[in-house]
């Protein structure tokens, strides 16, 4: 797809293209690259959107392929001859190297001959939640970012936004951008890409400034593999339609990354120096609390990758991906989230394992990896980007919306309120255990995701409900929160996206429906509930106050299996009494063996239907299991 100019209605123009072919690396990359055609599509100076003058041309003799790049700015093309810098806004990819927005930039600046600037604009909601969790993860960060830029002679600001007011923080947000520019005088400028509501319109605001004062701004997809725009010009439908474009494109788009270097002409004192402690006590965070065990930036997200990267670890994810207890995730999630490293140079080191060991295991281990940090994240950024309702029921596909309304109305019982599910604290052990799991370590297991957001859809008002529910818990805890993985993962589960209908049932209509048995199925669901102390003991609470499924029973069932409760509470209680120096994990198997047999409590039928109907890991379900890592 070539390089689209955005005009100013706000649809796209295609550039004519001219082929030129790729610099050659060393690496299985390049083998990759050369299987699927080995050239990149460059564009003339004309077509690009204009030139800076000098010999060479930026644009078409940079580093960067230009089908990564748009101009936002339609009638602002020629950098302004008295700018003073050029900018470099990283506002979701905020790190130095592996980073084709600050390639493309440090070029510009070379050719103008100026000084360069990288500027994040801190706005709360912006790519996270303003909590502690979250904005003592991205300062930690940035501060290796602002290290690593001085070094290399490059200036940078961090100008930041307290409101958190929806319009207060827009308004904010473009007073901070005009400040910006008046104060740095940019002959252009160049951000990154984030499909996101609120990225989107703070790149409006820049558009707007940056159009009146006559300096162009040119944006650059630096999160995908596969820029975003180019993997498809249209909202696909499932993973199946996304996967061969990508995979058509994918190695085109894998070249190595040259590296940013100490830039030649010096730049001036930051404006808006990063000030950690200022920002903490200006933007007072919130609970959650930060998470020690979770260490920022690029640094720490190459060694996670490192330590991931080698056949005996891709060969236990290829088998065990979707097991909860298994150690086999990446985690390289949150990294991924706050830009610390790129998914290119993800895909690069595991393909580098797929070249060098041929087995069996490795190879399957290696493609799901890839299925899943590069086709299914570009789909999820797919569906935000070319769908205006991506966190709505609107967003859903017509016959999910169709089933949802149909069912509306159904008997929700119980209805939780949102502090129970926040707290863990409902009849499901296994559902508090995955909410635990996402409260105290900052992520939550990808296969239980799905189940999570499904028991939610079960116990809201209506599917609306639900969904802002589960993004409310899954941006407020998760540390990859506010992202269109976590988007897709929630919308999958209760609204249907990317999959098809099911059998018809109460309340999820022709959603699919996953069962706690079918999680008996897959993994050791007792083992995982005793990885996290209270979410047993809290089903039970929950149980004991009349807070039960229905599942077609009449009252006087449900009343009697109350009391079944509360006798076995109340052994338990005299247990514990007595076996004061167990430990919590031993007090609770009691209470495992109790909700596992009442959750087992089905009908016969319905039992082999759930068995047999639904059963995630099908080929032809089109399964959402987004990487964790």
């Amino acid at each position: 797809m070539p390089l689209r100019t955005q005009t100013a209605g706000g649809k796209d123009e295609p550039a004519k293209t001219t082929k030129r072919r790729a610099s050659a690396d060393q690496g299985p990359a390049a083998k990759v690259a050369k299987k699927n055609g080995g050239g990149m599509q460059r564009h003339t100076q004309e077509e690009s959107g204009g030139v800076p003058g000098g010999k060479k041309d930026w644009i078409k003799d940079g580093p960067v392929d230009q089908r990564r790049v748009r101009l936002l700015t339609k009638d602002v093309r020629e950098p302004k001859t008295d700018g003073k810098v050029v900018i470099c806004y990283l506002q979701r990819d905020l790190r130095v190297q592996d980073n084709w927005a600050l390639l493309l930039a440090q070029e510009a600046a070379r050719a103008l001959n100026r000084p360069l600037h990288v500027v994040h604009l801190l706005v709360p909601d912006l790519a996270f939640k303003p909590t502690k969790r979250h904005l003592s993860f991205f300062l930690e960060a940035a501060r290796e970012v602002e290290q690593e830029l001085k070094q290399l002679n490059i200036g940078f600001d961090m100008p930041f936004v307290t409101s958190k007011d929806p319009k207060g923080k827009l308004q904010n947000a473009l007073e901070k951008i005009h400040e910006v520019f008046t104060n740095l005088q940019p002959a252009l400028a160049i951000t990154d890409f984030n499909p996101m509501r609120l990225p989107t319109q703070v790149v409006g605001l820049l558009t707007r400034v940056y159009e009146e004062g006559l300096s162009p701004l040119y944006q650059v997809d630096t999160h995908g593999v596969v820029p975003c725009w180019v993997a498809s010009d249209k909202l696909e439908t499932a993973a199946r339609t996304i996967r061969p474009k990508l995979q058509k494109l994918m190695g085109e788009f894998t070249m190595p990354f040259p590296k940013v270097t100490r830039h030649p002409v010096s730049s001036i004192e930051p404006l808006y120096p990063l000030d950690e402690d200022m920002i903490m006590r200006a933007m007072k965070p919130e609970p959650p609390e930060a998470l020690p065990f979770w260490k920022p930036g690029s640094k720490a997200a190459l060694q996670q990758l490192k330590m991931f990267a080698t056949p005996q670890n891709l060969a236990k994810y290829g088998e065990s991906r979707n097991d909860p207890l298994a150690d086999v995730q990446s985690d390289l999630s949150p990294y991924i989230h706050f830009g610390n490293i790129a998914i290119q140079r993800c895909l690069m080191e595991v393909l580098k394992v797929k070249e060098s060991n041929k087995s069996a295991a490795v190879q399957k281990g290696v493609e799901s990896f890839i299925d899943e940090v590069v086709v299914r994240s570009s789909l999820c950024e797919n569906f935000v980007f070319y769908n205006p309702h991506y966190d709505d029921i609107k967003g859903a596909p017509e016959w999910a919306q169709e089933t949802l309304s149909k069912h509306e109305k159904d008997k929700r019982e119980p209805q939780y309120e949102f502090k129970d599910l926040e707290e863990g604290r409902t009849y499901d052990d296994l559902w508090n255990a995955t909410q635990l799991q996402l409260v105290r370590e900052g992520k939550m297991h990808g296969f239980l995701r799905m189940y999570w957001s499904k028991k939610i859809l079960e116990w809201s008002k209506s599917p609306q409900e639900a969904i802002n529910t589960a993004l409310k818990l899954n941006d407020k805890y998760h540390l990859d929160g506010r992202d269109p993985n976590g988007v897709c993962g929630c919308m999958w589960s209760i609204a249907g996206v990317h999959d098809h209908a099911f059998k018809e049932r109460p309340i999820l209509g022709k959603i699919r429906f996953m069962s706690y048995q079918g999680c008996e199925r897959k993994f050791d669901v007792k083992a995982f509930i005793r990885k996290y102390p209270g979410a047993a003991s809290n089903a039970v609470d929950a149980v004991k106050e009349g807070l039960l499924p229905p599942a077609g029973k009449p009252k006087a069932e449900v009343s009697q299996a109350a009391k079944d409760y509360e006798k076995e509470k109340q052994k338990m209680l005299k247990s514990a009494e007595e076996n004061a120096r167990k430990t919590q994990q031993s007090s609770m198997l009691p209470r495992e063996k109790k909700m596992a047999a009442n959750q087992g409590k089905k009908s016969r039928s319905q039992g082999k239907q759930e068995a047999d109907d639904e059963e995630l890991g099908q080929e032809d379900a089109e399964e959402y299991t987004e990487e964790e890592q």
